[in-house]
């Protein structure tokens, strides 16, 4: 009699929440809705989705429907299939659905209650060509993709695994009347490495990662569709590369599967940066441009909390980031006015103490203090690159007048241009060298040297008036008069 006395007591708390009565959104005051609207839930849904590859493979294309409960602290739960596509469709826009959990719940009588809901999830195939095993694509004689084949000039054909994840080396073919000859076949490697963390305090410093990496045989250069995964797995980071450049959208992702910002190219030239916290709920909205010289150069359009509290609208509010320095994390707070920094901004540590101290002037640091310790310093960038001593102009003049064209390279009338990578240090010093795309042995041996030969030659770079070491990528062109 007592065990079941106590099986009861335990059972008691439970049964409240389970009673809670379930409303649909015309019997409510005020019906629930995502946080910043449907067409930001929208977003989310779209960039989150991810067709299942066998889906991809049959050209599946329709709708599932689910049902759900919006709970009265914004969650969803009960996520459930009301009408069927196909089991890998209907689990996938059930985890994509339950992923987002920044809904302003139904509210009765003043009181925020749980209601049911509906919503569509669509699927549709991608414009490539999907087989079990391989995914092709096809391009035109100039190099860009297009969608018809019959009108292509080169293929490419990608192994992949069960998951659509590339698996082994692409082979690139060109047109041959109406046969297909092989021309090029890329390297496929999956490389170990670290991923470090700048912009999330929840996770460790670093995290070892995979990157799924290929590579065209020459250059060595990363070329195609590049995952990178997470330990367990999951997918960290899909980016596209052409040459070595990265192009096109990107995608990074929680480990939670929730993606975590999207950088998409826009016409002119400039980046739209989106980002989310990992209830689904939109961080911010920025651009910057593609290859920023300072970080001065990006524009907040809006900005939310992570409670769905909207900080800055049109580009205009009090602002908030997370960055860091000298390994500690820092929280920087100020005004934003027309997408641009404005007046005093402040950076400060976990523990309140001031790591800095700003003035914007239009998007412009004028004036900036640092703390280390128990020093500070003065600056007017808060990151200076590296820079040659006679800026670019002198940097070209020295190129110019100490390069010695290889005798064998020009004998062979060898071209192109070789591009070295070597690390400025905090004196100015080079070290670090490395050759990330060749062009011939002599050629690549003369550009070397003539880096090597730029020694004590630089400036170095520094972040908020302390210098660091800045890794630097130089292009040296080798072209016959």
């Amino acid at each position: 009699m007592k065990r079941c006395f106590y099986a009861l007591l335990l059972l008691l708390p439970v049964l409240p929440a389970q009673a809670q009565t379930l409303y649909k959104d015309f019997e409510v005051d005020s019906a629930a809705r995502p946080i910043g609207g449907i067409p930001l839930l929208e977003k989310f849904i779209d960039v989150n989705r991810r067709m299942p590859y066998a889906a991809e493979v049959s050209r599946t294309k329709g709708i599932v429907i689910l049902s759900g409960v919006i709970e009265p602290n914004g969650t969803v739960s009960e996520i459930k299939t009301l009408r069927s596509l196909r089991p890998d469709c209907d689990r996938e826009a059930i985890r994509v659905l339950s992923l987002f959990n920044a809904w302003k719940p139904a509210l009765k009588d003043g009181k925020p209650v749980r209601q049911s809901f509906t919503y569509p999830v669509r699927f549709t195939p991608s414009v490539n060509k999907s087989e079990p095993g391989a995914i092709t694509t096809y391009y035109s004689k100039e190099g860009n993709w297009i969608a018809d084949e019959t009108q292509a000039a080169f293929r490419l054909v990608t192994p992949v695994d069960t998951n659509g994840l590339p698996n082994g080396n692409p082979v690139i073919s060109e047109r041959k009347g109406t046969n297909w000859k092989k021309s090029l076949e890329n390297s496929f490697e999956k490389i170990p490495y670290t991923q470090s963390n700048e912009d999330d305090p929840s996770l460790p410093d670093s995290i070892q990662a995979i990157r799924l990496a290929i590579k065209d045989p020459l250059f060595k250069f990363l070329n195609g569709t590049i995952y990178s995964l997470y330990p367990n797995g999951m997918v960290m980071a899909k980016e596209l590369y052409d040459d070595g450049k990265r192009i096109g959208q990107s995608i990074y992702y929680y480990a939670n599967g929730v993606v975590k910002r999207i950088e998409e190219p826009l016409p002119d030239g400039k980046i739209q940066e989106w980002s989310w916290f990992r209830n689904g709920q939109l961080q911010q909205v920025l651009m910057k441009k593609a290859v920023p010289l300072t970080t001065d150069e990006s524009e907040l359009l809006s900005q939310w909390d992570s409670t769905g509290k909207q900080l800055v609208q049109n580009g205009n509010g009090m602002a908030r980031f997370i960055s860091k320095q000298d390994s500690k994390w820092v929280t920087e707070t100020g005004l934003v006015k027309e997408r641009r920094k404005e007046g005093i901004w402040l950076g400060r540590f976990n523990d309140g103490k001031l790591a800095y101290r700003e003035v914007y002037q239009g998007g412009k640091c004028s004036s900036g203090v640092a703390y280390y310790d128990q020093d500070s310093v003065a600056y007017t960038e808060p990151w200076q690159n590296p820079e040659f001593k006679g800026g670019m102009k002198g940097l070209g003049s020295f190129l110019s007048s100490t390069i010695r064209y290889p005798v064998e390279a020009s004998r062979a009338k060898i071209q192109g241009k070789v591009f070295v990578t070597f690390v400025v240090c905090q004196d100015g010093s080079l070290c670090d060298y490395e050759i990330i795309r060749s062009v011939h042995p002599t050629v690549d041996q003369e550009a070397l040297r003539v880096v090597k030969a730029s020694n004590g030659k630089w400036k170095p770079g520094a972040v908020r008036g302390k210098k660091v070491r800045v890794k630097y990528n130089l292009p040296i062109n080798f072209a016959l008069q």
